[in-house]
């Protein structure tokens, strides 16, 4: 694993570390780390510095790995958290829109319930990109999920 690479997963297991507690966790200077999260930031991670250090962003991650599923028309498997509680799902997004209240909602057809879903992106605890991908949608099937957005 490369310097960057450790780093993401020191700050994803660690929470929030500062620069030089990662140095130290790394074997590097201060200064290194430094450089290494403007250069990750520049690639799109989601490292933020907060009072108590250095901290990635899952928001940020789970908007990341939606864009990221909705450009390659790739399946996402989903930890959603919602009324019934918590679930994994594999959903094929199409859709992922600001909507009333401040609230995103991701409009994808859920495997596991077989039909078009809108997920809050505040109830979605994880999202990791498969690397199945998906056909694109039907008529029948875009008209399903535009039926489906919150109003």
């Amino acid at each position: 694993m490369d310097r960057r690479a450790a780093l993401v997963e020191e700050l994803r297991v660690g929470g929030t570390l500062s620069a030089k507690e990662l140095a130290t966790r790394l074997g590097v200077s201060k200064r290194t780390i430094i450089r290494d999260i403007a250069r990750l930031q520049d690639e799109g991670v989601p490292i933020r510095l907060d009072p108590g250090g250095y901290t990635i962003d899952p928001t940020e991650e789970i908007k990341r790995a939606i864009d990221r599923a909705l450009t390659g028309r790739r399946v996402l498997r989903i930890d959603y958290d919602g009324k019934a509680g918590p679930t994994t799902r594999d959903v094929e997004p199409s859709i992922f829109l600001g909507g009333r209240g401040g609230y995103w909602y991701l409009v994808a057809w859920c495997r596991l319930r077989e039909d078009v879903r809108v997920f809050r992106l505040d109830r979605i605890t994880s999202a990791t990109l498969t690397s199945e991908r998906y056909p694109e949608p039907s008529k029948a099937r875009m008209d399903e999920l535009t039926a489906a957005l919150p109003t």
